[in-house]
């Protein structure tokens, strides 16, 4: 897998990869109450893509529904932000892209750094919202639109994968590290004045084939309009 250390400003760096739609990790195996979980998780998974894509969605007429839309739209976001750490927790080896202009050891630790402070988040954040969705047992599982257990069915998991991803990815990956022109040009975008700093960034991304990579960056940091 392709994995690219991104200047979100001259001197910060955030670890980006862009998976295909229809990607879906493999979640943890179990059964009984474990197993649900699992089952429930890859439906979450599935609904989102499909609310995501829908061309003329429905709106829903009830409150309940409201909120349900809503936590499909919230999922959405937070399965491509962690998509990369899903997917390293199965990655043997694995290939980081840096600017031409960084040097390789010092990238390299970077983004070593960046992987351990995620692993240590995601695991806090497990902690949390594994108590809670034991508070929300009653409901999680229920069918329909319990907002409140879907929501933590999904953050349960969600965290669980993100934590093993970023130690694998830490631990277990081998890395290759490849030098970029475009992700120089990338760096150098950021110091631009508008129009300049938009056209360019937008050209890198269509450059490296990653067409949600301009307005992730505007996101972390470096607006594009």
């Amino acid at each position: 897998m392709d994995v690219y250390l991104v200047p979100i400003s001259r001197d910060s760096f955030e670890c980006y990869y862009e998976a295909a739609d229809e990607e879906e990790p493999e979640p943890i195996e179990g059964q009984g109450f474990f197993g649900r979980i699992k089952a429930r998780f890859q439906a979450q998974l599935r609904e989102a893509e499909a609310a995501r894509h829908q061309s003329a969605p429905e709106v829903p007429k009830t409150l309940l529904g409201k909120l349900h839309k809503r936590s499909l739209r919230w999922i959405a976001e937070r399965i491509a932000e962690q998509r990369l750490l899903w997917h390293l927790r199965s990655a043997d080896a694995a290939t980081l892209y840096i600017a031409t202009d960084l040097e390789t050891v010092a990238a390299e630790a970077m983004m070593r750094v960046a992987m351990t402070r995620d692993a240590d988040r995601h695991l806090k954040l497990l902690i949390l919202h594994s108590l809670l969705l034991i508070l929300a047992v009653p409901v999680a599982l229920i069918p329909g639109p319990n907002v409140l257990g879907y929501l933590f069915t999904f953050t349960v998991v969600g965290h669980f994968l993100s934590w093993r991803g970023a130690r694998h990815g830490v631990a277990g990956v081998r890395w290759e590290v490849k030098c970029s022109d475009e992700l120089a040009a990338l760096r150098s975008a950021l110091a631009m004045e508008e129009p300049a700093r938009h056209r360019t960034i937008r050209e890198v991304a269509n450059r490296l084939h990653l067409p949600r990579l301009a307005t992730w960056v505007e996101r972390m940091g470096a607006p594009t309009a």
